[in-house]
């Protein structure tokens, strides 16, 4: 894994988002559980309902 990505808090895969991006401007990012790969984020999400609200 990069030193300069943040990995998933799940799976541990490496994502694209540098470690320096503020949380505002992330994707897949979690409040209070951290910063998620597109997939964990999909599985997590797709059923919650604060997701069809973005």
């Amino acid at each position: 894994m990069s030193e300069h990505h943040d990995a998933c808090v799940l799976c541990q895969a490496e994502t694209d988002t540098e470690s320096e991006t503020p949380t505002y401007k992330r994707s897949n990012y979690i409040d209070t559980a951290g910063q998620l790969c597109p997939e964990c984020y999909q599985e997590i999400a797709k059923n919650k309902e604060w997701h069809n609200l973005m």
